[in-house]
């Protein structure tokens, strides 16, 4: 497995697709997947794998919900280094009400990325 995971995929709204697609590409080591869409104009899915989808970037104003995007590492610690190394801004680690370690990073649409250990 590798050191980071989908937690399950999300919207991300963006001002400008192709270099958050390459920000994306380059910090978190995604991938660009084909995946059906209902309204797939303007927007990227990216993934680890073809199998795993993680994110879909698009446009500013389409709702991203409630909850920030989050993705799972295997090792929290290596994950915050690692990200660190690759010049992303992460906040210090925590540790939530039910035990669970996570920290956020940003990416530069200011969008908070949750990164939580997996249980």
């Amino acid at each position: 497995m590798s050191l980071l995971s989908s937690a399950g995929a999300n919207y991300i709204p963006v001002r400008n697709l192709e270099s958050a697609t390459a920000w994306y590409i380059e910090k978190f080591a995604l991938r660009k997947i084909e995946i059906e869409m209902d309204d797939p104009e303007g927007c990227v899915a990216l993934g680890f794998t073809k199998d795993e989808y993680a994110f879909t970037l698009g446009p500013l104003g389409r709702s991203s919900g409630e909850l920030s995007p989050m993705l799972c590492a295997s090792n929290l610690k290596k994950a915050h280094a690692l990200l660190l190394a690759r010049g992303v801004s992460a906040g210090e680690i925590q540790q939530d009400r039910q035990g669970t370690h996570y920290f956020t990073v940003r990416d530069p649409d200011e969008n908070e990325i949750e990164i939580y250990e997996e249980p």
